[in-house]
């Protein structure tokens, strides 16, 4: 591959700096606000506009894994994992039009800032947040581990710098965007990304199709050279995506991925929740989350140009690849900058979710007088802390496949929180012993399917919704049957 690593290199740097400036300008305003310090950090003041909230959601959304990790398990899989994109689109929307408005509004009501302040607070358990909070802050430090792998296989194959310096220079720069600014600045620079990152969807999606001669040359490729990558599920013994794992599929888009604290906390961040705000919310996610996910196609049309890249377990630098044989340096400049944009947007994010969790969730109830500003320096001094494991780790042992890493962290932690924040909002008979169970059975239940019945991964991601659900609503409705109703839970449901 003939790469200009000079104008690379250049390219990259000034991306950085004007991520860090953004920081910067997030700081500088933060110090003129009225509102408290850790509504500040962590929720932007509820101040940031719709239309950033917006983007931002949808950026974080995609990672390192949608956009390197994706691709490169539909070049492996084919079109059976399209299912994941086709769900994902509507299990960030669909859910929302039940949930952000009483969330919010509940949220308001109690004085929470996190997704696991506000089920401990509806459900008056300090117990189950402080459980939640260590269970997320684990499973999001392997969940950070693929994403600052995107970013060296990106720095080392655009500049030509090694994985170990591409990683460290990533870090700091995503490191110093959450520390400067919190919410306010990861908000604003996944803005100002996501619209890269439109350009990188429809520029290597368009690109490849035309490279590869159109969809019926494409079609005629594959069914010589590889004719199981056109069925849209898989069959026999080992299928990971065989038609029955399809309603799975569903529930852990709907339920796992949608409860995402990383992402959910962008509807606490909110100004306004009326309908006419959670609409526009939800037509720029639609929108722009569909032009984001056609990249799945790009791992299919890069199966039939480029199928070298796949042996060895080289799969994840496929899409990097494409940009570089298939585009001018120009354009190739822009897509890099769109992969970039798609890691920092998601890393910023998880990062800054861990970082609460240990400063506002952990802090927060053992000191239980902690001010506002001592949350916020824990969750800067956290941000510090985590850096360095995640940098080793990498170092350490670097994971094959990016996306199956994000999608086991991210089912640990949708399958802990989706029944206690679905019934929290939803139920107005949700007990705290229902919410106990279901926290505890879904990531077990997860790890039971998953490693000892050994389960598909595409099942059992969805599947462990199912006894969390169970857990939730039988053990809730025994209580109200035989104890009657929580009066004191129940007028916490309440928000009018």
């Amino acid at each position: 591959m003939d790469i200009n690593y000079t104008l690379f290199s250049a390219v990259i740097i000034a991306f950085l700096v004007v991520n860090l400036g953004v920081g910067i300008w997030s700081t500088l305003k933060a110090r003129k606000s009225s509102v408290a310090a850790d509504e500040q950090f962590m929720l932007g003041g509820k101040s940031v506009p719709l239309v950033v909230i917006a983007m931002s959601y949808c950026a974080a959304a995609v990672s390192a894994g949608s956009f390197i990790g994706d691709p490169a398990l539909a070049a492996t899989m084919g079109w059976s994992y399209f299912w994941f994109p086709i769900f994902v689109t509507s299990g960030l929307c669909i859910p929302a039009l039940f949930i952000i408005r009483r969330l919010k509004l509940q949220a308001d009501k109690f004085g929470v800032l996190t997704i696991t302040d506000y089920i401990g607070a509806r459900f008056q358990s300090n117990a189950i947040k402080l459980y939640m909070a260590v269970v997320m802050a684990i499973c999001y430090l392997f969940m950070l581990v693929s994403q600052f792998k995107g970013a060296a296989i990106l720095f080392q194959m655009y500049t030509g710098v090694s994985f170990e310096t591409g990683l460290i220079l990533m870090m700091t720069v995503v490191v110093l965007l959450v520390v400067l600014g919190g919410l306010d600045s990861v908000a604003w620079s996944s803005f100002f990304q996501g619209f890269l990152m439109v350009f990188l969807a429809l520029v290597m999606v368009i690109g490849a199709f035309v490279a590869v001669g159109g969809v019926s040359r494409l079609d005629s490729i594959l069914s010589v050279d590889a004719p199981e990558i056109l069925q849209i599920v898989e069959t026999g013994e080992n299928a990971i995506i065989p038609w029955y794992a399809v309603p799975f599929i569903f529930l852990f888009t709907f339920f796992v991925m949608f409860s995402q604290p990383y992402l959910s906390s962008r509807y606490l961040a909110m100004g306004n929740v009326n309908r006419k705000s959670v609409g526009k919310l939800l037509i720029i996610t639609l929108t722009i989350t569909g032009f984001f996910n056609m990249m799945i196609t790009a791992g299919i049309t890069g199966r039939a140009l480029f199928p070298e890249v796949l042996e060895g377990e080289m799969a994840d630098y496929l899409t990097v690849t494409m940009s570089i044989e298939l585009f001018p340096d120009i354009i190739t400049v822009l897509i890099m900058i769109g992969f970039f944009s798609a890691i920092i947007s998601t890393a910023a994010a998880v990062l800054l979710t861990v970082a609460q969790c240990v400063g506002n969730d952990i802090y927060g109830r053992i000191k239980k007088d902690a001010s506002p500003k001592s949350k916020v320096i824990v969750i800067r001094v956290t941000v510090f802390v985590v850096a360095p494991l995640i940098t080793a780790f990498n170092f350490y042992k670097t994971p094959e496949f990016l996306q199956l890493f994000v999608l086991m962290s991210l089912t640990g932690v949708g399958a802990m929180l989706c029944m206690p924040l679905f019934a929290g909002v939803i139920w107005r008979n949700a007990t705290r012993a229902g919410a106990w169970c279901s926290a505890i059975l879904g990531p077990v239940s997860y790890l039971v399917m998953s490693q000892i019945l050994e389960w598909s991964w595409a099942i059992s991601m969805g599947a462990c919704v199912i006894p969390a659900a169970i857990g939730m609503f039988v053990v809730s409705w025994i209580l109200n049957v035989v104890k009657g109703p929580d009066e004191v839970l129940q007028k916490l449901y309440d928000v009018e």
